[in-house]
């Protein structure tokens, strides 16, 4: 998922443990999946083979490492609806960002096997040839964060709600939410950055706000979020180090922030229908434009695509995730499962390929698709289990 939007609708008084149990509950709902608007036409994927528009580039990304220069997306006309099924969609390269198979977490060129003591794994933030890997070992839903290095097991951290790192892998920065007996989050908590290849550490200490979301890392910058006591999220910025951080007034509601810090996006409008999310030039202040068609989950550096999703969340999973044209704010593309395949998250793997997470037929696997075409591989295959049955064998990482 794009854990950022959706672990941030905690609310004061809720319990972390609580708000963990929530999300376990709605990954064992019915999924609820997003249907086609305008003509009610959906475009099926069967296969890398098939995409929608005749490519000008190959539609499948070559077994090595991906492409990291963006693909100019062509002029909207409207976003080019299609569906995914996973049974027809040919294998392809592993994921080249973080995830878990099973036990194993993959990191590149590496892997580890976490000890079933540790239970679900809620997200992996990679450190080079490490990850910091942040899980649930308890049934009272508080988060752990391990970091490993090179395969070995490192320290762990307590009441972790958030974890994110660089670009560059050099620098990640978590948060701590304490909570008092019962589960309930306390207005206060840490922000830590961590120097990844030496470990060194500064850590923030914020009173009067909880839900602490890591937005972007580079360097020795963090931009997080965080919620006052009546529940109004606002963004900020920390040099570690500061005694302090500074609020980001131009974006008061943020939902992501550009891996090299120069753009934003910010939830401008809320109803009991969606949302509608502006793009903002941090440097500038500056509104380029605003969507209501879709949630703007994640930003990648100078790229040419936004990660969407949708504008109002309900039911189990995403249900869709759309490619938007960051120039415009248009969406070039959206897919969806129709009746079969529930799509449960997703994130940029590079520039010009979106992962997916995605169950179909009691099995699970992470698919990647290329917003330029619209065509579809596998990068893990399919695999039995699902969130439902609190057996699923994948989780995205970053």
């Amino acid at each position: 998922m794009k854990r950022n939007i959706k672990l941030a609708g905690l609310v004061a008084g809720v319990s972390v443990g609580a708000v963990v149990a929530g999300i376990v509950v709605a990954a064992q709902q019915t999924p609820t999946l997003a249907s086609a608007s305008g003509d009610g036409s959906l475009r099926p994927i069967d296969s890398v083979t098939k995409p929608v528009t005749k490519p000008s580039t190959p539609t499948s990304r070559p077994s090595g490492a991906p492409s990291t220069k963006p693909s100019e997306p062509a002029e909207p006309s409207g976003a080019v609806k299609q569906t995914i099924d996973l049974t027809k969609l040919k294998q392809g390269a592993a994921p080249a960002t973080s995830y878990v198979d099973g036990r194993t977490v993959h990191v590149g060129g590496t892997k580890f096997t976490l000890p079933a003591s540790d239970g679900p794994v809620w997200d992996v933030a990679r450190t080079g040839t490490g990850a910091l890997v942040l899980h649930r070992p308890k049934e009272n839903g508080n988060a752990v964060l391990t970091t490993w290095t090179n395969g070995s097991r490192g320290e762990s951290v307590n009441d972790v709600t958030t974890v994110a790192s660089s670009a560059d892998q050099a620098s990640s920065a978590y948060g701590v939410q304490p909570t008092n007996a019962d589960g309930t989050a306390l207005p206060r908590f840490t922000l830590t950055w961590r120097d990844n290849p030496s470990g060194e550490k500064y850590s923030l200490q914020v009173n009067g706000q909880h839900e602490p979301m890591v937005l972007a890392v580079q360097g020795s910058e963090v931009y997080f979020s965080a919620s006052n006591k009546s529940e109004k999220q606002s963004l900020y910025k920390w040099t570690a180090g500061d005694d302090a951080a500074k609020p980001v007034t131009a974006v008061p509601d943020p939902s992501a922030v550009s891996p090299n810090l120069k753009l934003a996006a910010s939830i401008v409008s809320t109803t009991d229908d969606g949302s509608c999310t502006a793009l903002i030039d941090l440097a500038t202040a500056r509104k380029s434009w605003a969507t209501c068609e879709y949630a703007v989950d994640e930003l990648y550096a100078n790229g040419a695509y936004a990660l969407g999703g949708p504008a109002y969340r309900d039911g189990y999973g995403d249900g869709l995730f759309a490619a938007i044209d960051v120039r415009t704010g248009h969406a070039v593309r959206e897919w969806s499962g129709g009746s079969a395949v529930a799509i449960i998250s997703s994130v940029m793997e590079d520039a010009n390929h979106i992962l997916v997470l995605a169950e179909q037929g009691g099995k699970t696997a992470i698919a990647r698709c290329t917003p330029q075409t619209g065509a579809c591989e596998l990068a893990t295959p399919l695999k039995k289990g699902t969130g439902d049955e609190d057996n699923r064998p994948y989780q995205l990482g970053h």
